[in-house]
């Protein structure tokens, strides 16, 4: 908030002669005078103080503005290739319900949702978990004491690691060597650690990194000694001692069965990462995927509230009461900016499509009460969010559609909208040889099998994907939505650049400025006005002074006769 100035009045007050000699207060003469003078800077001042407000209060709308905007936007997004879209129309939730009761689907899998992913049911049932490898070695009395074993290990546990050899020398003891094997394991895939059986005995774990993948200690027929000394394998090379098998994770998705090495699972179903967390066979686990409507709903919310910010600040701004005028708050009453703000935002709440259903605000549970604040029906929201997510989206954001499969609207900017028809000629393999609207072909370039707006044409700004392999026409129709259409009206008046009120801040600073330049000239005039009346007193009374000291010395000489 800007602070106030406070009244520029003060003393002016000079010791640089001495009153007495006549009965005038030359002091006080002086005061008068540079308080007339000063008193005009306060009147300055005081205009200085109810621009800052006006500053101040232009401040609070930009932010509001700014507010609003950005609700806005979260609400909107360019028309581009769902696929490279962040926006809520495009997030997705995923839903999870198991068919036994006493089954908490959460505890049996997780799942996380990217936005590419399609909406749909799916049916999940998991009988087996992938599980690391694991093998136990002989047992020792102690885990310090030397093995008196030399020899190589050859290790390694699955097609992401590469083999390695840890060297064993005699005087290593069990500790050691998994120290060793530890010092390669980002390498082996293979960590190893001690196992404490009991007070005397002490056993060599190896287990592997990644879950479904065996320990080999044979790769390109390396040596097994050192691994048989040890008591991993025996002479034949199979397992001494395996604690956990290496079991790949099976699962069944829709009924067909899956199989993997990791209960991490995200090349399944496109976009959808599964995280396997308990075996339950004969239980079944539906997910569904879904337009995420809470995520959506919140930034409606957040957009309603930041329109009713807004509101309560016009409010403020245009309180008024007859006879008594505008109100104290009202900094910017009658203002002709605040008014064209008003104005557009309301102008905007009004936007409608074409649509049968939700096609305007009010039709998706929002409407304006007797002060024009917004108001949520939320059953009626969330109803139009959950029947309809896509034409809500519709509602609030920039879109593109055609009626092909074959042809997206990949990019648009939002300079154009409407529908039009845009006729596609492809030769026998399928490449575009000539495209037209109207029978016009300089209005869209081709580059592959892209169809880029020509600059200066209409659909400047509108790039369309073309992934069919025979001619056709095809009707493209983009449409802007509430949100887009109000976050672009507002950057009219919130660019920081050259916005409606950043130009009209500067120029209140700058005649901020001026009044202060006018200020300062004014007090300075007054201390020098009053710096030279003191000279003037402080002279008449020396020549008082000097002629009462002359009349002294005649009265010393003749008398005094008058």
């Amino acid at each position: 908030m800007t602070t106030i100035n406070s009244s520029t009045t003060s003393s002016y007050a000079s010791s640089s002669y001495v009153s007495g000699l006549t009965d005038l207060d030359t002091a006080e003469l002086v005061q008068d005078a540079y308080d007339a003078k000063i008193a005009v800077a306060d009147t300055v001042e005081a205009e200085v103080d109810e621009v800052e407000l006006e500053i101040a209060a232009f401040e609070d709308l930009q932010t509001l503005l700014e507010t609003l905007e950005d609700a806005a936007e979260a609400l909107t997004a360019q028309t581009e290739l769902e696929s490279s879209r962040d926006d809520v129309w495009v997030s997705k939730s995923a839903y999870l319900s198991s068919s036994d009761a006493n089954t908490d689907a959460s505890d049996v899998v997780g799942v996380l949702i990217e936005d590419t992913a399609a909406t749909g049911s799916y049916t999940l049932e998991i009988t087996q978990l992938a599980t690391a490898h694991k093998l136990g070695g002989d047992v020792y009395e102690d885990s310090t004491a030397e093995l008196g074993l030399t020899g190589t290990l050859n290790l390694l546990a699955g097609d992401d690691y590469t083999a390695v050899d840890v060297e064993v020398t005699a005087d290593m003891s069990l500790d050691d060597v998994a120290d060793a094997i530890n010092d390669q394991s980002e390498t082996s895939g293979v960590k190893a650690s001690v196992l404490q059986i009991s007070d005397d005995e002490y056993m060599l774990v190896l287990s592997a990194v990644d879950t479904g993948q065996e320990i080999t200690f044979d790769t390109d027929g390396a040596d097994t000694t050192l691994a048989q000394s040890l008591g991993f394998v025996d002479g034949t090379g199979a397992y001494s001692n395996e604690l956990v098998t290496a079991d790949q994770a099976i699962f069944s998705i829709d009924g067909v069965e899956v199989t993997r090495s990791s209960n991490t699972v995200d090349d399944v179903i496109d976009g959808v990462t599964l995280y396997l967390y308990a075996e339950e066979a004969g239980t079944e686990i539906t997910l569904e995927v879904e337009e995420d409507a809470s995520t959506a709903y919140s930034a409606i919310e957040a957009f309603v509230d930041a329109y009713n910010e807004l509101r309560s600040f016009i409010i403020t701004n245009q309180a008024y009461e007859a006879g008594e005028g505008a109100d104290e708050d009202a900094v910017l009453f009658g203002d002709s900016l605040l008014s064209s703000v008003s104005s557009t935002v309301y102008s905007a709440l009004s936007f409608s499509t074409d649509g049968d259903t939700y096609s305007s605000l009010a039709s998706i549970g929002i409407t304006l009460d007797d002060s024009n604040y917004l108001v949520i029906d939320e059953e009626v929201l969330e109803e139009a969010l959950v029947s309809n997510f896509d034409n809500v989206a519709n509602l609030f954001s920039y879109s593109g559609d055609t009626d092909s499969d074959d042809l997206l609207v990949s990019k648009a900017d939002g300079s154009y909208t409407g529908t039009f028809t845009v006729d596609i000629v492809t030769d026998a393999d399928g490449n575009i040889t000539l495209a037209s609207v109207g029978g016009d072909s300089s209005v869209f370039t081709i580059t592959d099998n892209k169809l880029v707006g020509a600059v200066g044409s209409d659909y400047e700004g509108v790039t369309l994907f073309f992934g069919g392999e025979t001619s056709q026409s095809v009707e493209v129709t983009i449409s802007s939505g509430l949100a887009y259409d109000l976050n672009n009206a507002l950057d009219r008046y919130t660019d920081s650049s050259d916005g409606l009120i950043a130009t009209r801040l500067e120029r209140l600073e700058e005649q901020v400025g001026d009044l202060e330049d006018e200020v300062d000239d004014i007090t300075t005039g007054a201390e020098e006005y009053a710096a030279k009346l003191t000279e003037r007193y402080s002279a008449i009374e020396t020549k008082l002074y000097q002629l009462q000291l002359l009349r002294e010395q005649l009265e010393a000489l003749w008398g005094d006769d008058d």
